[in-house]
């Protein structure tokens, strides 16, 4: 019986564990499946630029895993449970659940905007592509150069620095 590997996750974590494992281990021995929400590679790093604007791409995971021997699952984990080594997803034909022999959990992360009163309301982050196509609409609301409005960048990590920078141009 195969060793089954489920990826929870295709962001730059996943995708890239999942793909080194396709690499290193035998297909004939090995069984890898990525499970993720949204059926495109999200380029995180560059969604500043969506918000901004510009257009990113979306790279579709069949096409990222293509030739890898790796099975895309679009869903949404609903459940791990590790006492069954299973994990339960919901997806367009209702759901279900992937067993596994080995789990890499590599869902990502977001803001807790809710530890901060009004950011849920008026705040965008650019941690996903629906919020920073969020920021998008609201920037392009402002009436685009010389049009008005304030925008406060807050965060002087790399992702608020692009972020800034993308909107100032």
């Amino acid at each position: 019986m195969k060793h089954r590997i489920v990826v929870l996750g295709a962001g730059y974590a996943g995708a890239y564990a999942a793909g080194n494992l396709a690499r290193r281990l035998s297909p004939a021995d090995t069984e890898i499946t990525v499970v993720n929400a949204v059926p495109d590679f999200v380029q995180r790093l560059r969604l500043h630029q969506l918000a901004a604007g510009r257009d990113i791409g979306a790279p579709q995971l069949v096409d990222v895993f293509a030739g890898t021997g790796i099975q895309v699952r679009v869903a949404r984990v609903t459940a791990v449970g590790p006492e069954r080594r299973a994990v339960a997803i919901a997806d367009a034909a209702g759901g279900g659940e992937l067993g596994y022999d080995t789990l890499l959990y590599a869902l990502g992360s977001r803001g807790a905007s809710h530890s901060v009163p009004g950011a849920a309301e008026h705040a965008f982050d650019v941690a996903a592509r629906p919020s920073a196509l969020g920021l998008r609409e609201r920037l392009d609301g402002l009436g685009g150069r010389g049009g008005g409005g304030s925008v406060v960048v807050v965060g002087d990590g790399l992702t608020g620095i692009e972020t800034a920078t993308e909107i100032a141009e």
